[in-house]
């Protein structure tokens, strides 16, 4: 992790199911990196939740935030954070409010 003077850092967060193969997880990593170049912030690390509806990396992931002070999360998708659109405002809502961040999503940026 290297980090550009003046830069904000990033932190990726994403899920990874058991059929996702490692060419999937190296893209939407690559994908995440290229946003936080393009958009003039630092990635600091991408986090990765392995359990099918698991929620403790998440978790791990706010600490890491609050510790860091950073202000943006990315995700490959809204479904990285959970398949229904009320959990993943509940978990967007949790981010925003116990560490301050935002979630941008790479699927939904025009």
């Amino acid at each position: 992790m290297t980090h550009s003077e003046g830069a904000p850092f990033l932190f990726g967060y994403m899920r990874v199911p058991d059929d996702m193969t490692d060419e999937e997880v190296q893209q939407k990593q690559d994908d995440m990196a290229r946003y936080a170049e393009v958009e003039g912030f630092t990635m600091a690390t991408v986090f990765h939740e392995f359990m099918n509806g698991g929620i403790n990396v998440f978790v791990e992931l706010a600490e890491a935030i609050q510790r860091a002070e950073a202000r943006h999360v990315i995700v490959p998708s809204y479904r990285d954070l959970a398949l229904t659109r009320p959990l993943q405002d509940a978990m967007a809502l949790h981010l925003e409010q116990t560490a301050g961040a935002e979630i941008v999503s790479l699927d939904e940026r025009s």
